[in-house]
């Protein structure tokens, strides 16, 4: 009756998982020199299908808006030629601590010329997408349709702006608001 090896269950990245003789190497390890070692911390799991052993990651996957990433971000401080803005939705899901944007006058709509504080202003809720990331600075772009503001407020009453016939008009005091609104203005899912 022979035994058999026991298989290691967390792993860190480079312990020896076993010899290729008894496994090949899975998702999640490599080979060399005839072992299989792990290539992630995490958890050991045997595929009997494929005979391979496989380390299923314990660490969460860090989500990072990367450029080209869709983002949900709300406006903090607004001037005529930049905004400060609070990323906390990257690829459709929350994260926390917020990441911190810049979005700038060049990068909306050319109908708002050179004065952003007609685009967007301090509260609002915008999509946009990371446009660069050097400098460790996230710069936001909102030029395309489906980019701008997806919830206003009033800036006489606070309520939430709603789309009337192209326009943005405050139900509780019917002020209308100009804003470069995104083409999904009002049903963006921000919630967790």
């Amino acid at each position: 009756m022979s035994k058999a090896k026991t298989i290691k269950k967390n792993v860190f990245p480079g312990d020896e998982l076993a010899v290729i003789e008894e496994y090949n190497k899975g998702e999640g390890s490599y080979q060399v020199d005839g072992l299989v070692r792990s290539e992630e911390l995490g958890e050991t799991r045997l595929n009997k299908e494929k005979r391979a052993l496989e380390v299923k990651k314990t660490t969460k996957k860090l989500n990072l808006p990367l450029e080209g990433i869709v983002v949900i971000a709300e406006a903090g401080s607004v001037t005529r030629r930049d905004a400060r803005v609070d990323i906390f939705r990257v690829n459709g899901k929350i994260i926390r601590p917020t990441y911190t944007g810049v979005i700038h006058i060049n990068d909306v709509a050319r109908e708002f010329g050179r004065n952003l504080e007609q685009a967007l202003r301090q509260g609002d809720i915008v999509r946009a997408v990371v446009a660069n990331t050097k400098n460790r600075i996230l710069q936001l772009s909102m030029a395309a349709p489906e980019f701008g503001v997806v919830y206003a407020y009033c800036s006489r009453c606070g309520g939430i702006l709603e789309m009337e016939k192209g326009k943005l008009t405050c139900p509780k005091c019917k002020r209308v608001e100009r804003r470069q609104y995104a083409n999904s203005y009002g049903k963006e899912d921000i919630s967790s």
